[in-house]
């Protein structure tokens, strides 16, 4: 269990620079964020890639599904979408960049596995390759996999046990400790508006975390911070952060 409320940048600072970079993640890291959330996906040959969507249509100055690029391809690409003026160029990580920032500033990981957006089997086996990776980098205790794809987090749990997982939905659950616990899961990541204290306290009593997802306006950050979640993923983690960490400290 997370000993403290975490302020998690959703796709890095991604209010302020380009989602899923470099650049978004190292301002999170400066605007006091205790981790990231990202998204992963495979390329054409086999690299674990971070971004949102399946296509680099809507990110970057390029167009295609991710699948069909290899790496080296995919790094010939602008990624500086909607921040041009600021960032004047941005690449698509990989996986192993976020985890060695991950590992260099001890910070906490939320990896999402886009296997339930694309139809392919290009995807299948992407969260135990992904989870192996973490293992090889030693950040087990500091990672959580999740996915709308529950059957896949049930996957990953009987392959690595010992990694952390997590059921995004957004709709209410009914006992969503009890679901979770069905499939092995260590944490619910519901939309903010599933959310209350009871909902918090009856998977706290289950051993199940909770963390919100995407909460951006300040009195919406109270309510989470007031129901006793275990992690606020969020577009501005600055604003967050001084909610979270008043005093200024880290």
């Amino acid at each position: 269990m997370m000993s403290s409320l975490k302020v998690l940048a959703h796709r890095g600072a991604s209010a302020y620079a380009p989602e899923n970079t470099m650049e978004a993640f190292k301002l999170a890291i400066e605007q006091r964020a205790d981790g990231f959330e990202i998204d992963i996906h495979i390329t054409k040959d086999g690299e674990i890639v971070v971004i949102h969507d399946d296509t680099i249509d809507r990110t970057s100055n390029g167009k295609g599904n991710v699948t069909d690029f290899t790496l080296a391809e995919l790094k010939q690409y602008n990624y500086n979408a909607r921040f041009e003026d600021k960032y004047p160029t941005a690449e698509i990580p990989t996986l192993r960049q976020v985890l060695e920032l991950v590992k260099e500033h001890r910070l906490y990981l939320n990896i999402e596995v886009k296997d339930i957006m694309v139809q392919s089997q290009k995807y299948d086996g992407l969260n135990v390759a992904a989870a192996e990776l973490v293992k090889a980098y030693d950040l087990v205790d500091q990672v959580i996999f999740s996915s709308f794809n529950h059957k896949s987090m049930f996957e990953l749990k009987q392959a690595c046990p010992e990694i952390k997982t997590a059921l995004l939905h957004f709709s209410k659950f009914y006992r969503g400790e009890q679901y979770a616990k069905t499939v092995q899961a260590d944490a619910l990541h519901p939309l903010f508006i599933c959310v209350d204290a009871n909902v918090v306290d009856q998977a706290h009593q289950a051993g199940v975390q909770v963390n919100a997802w995407t909460v951006n306006q300040v009195s919406v950050m109270r309510q989470m911070i007031d129901a006793g979640v275990d992690a606020i993923i969020t577009d501005y983690p600055d604003i967050c952060a001084n909610l979270v960490k008043p005093s200024g400290l880290a």
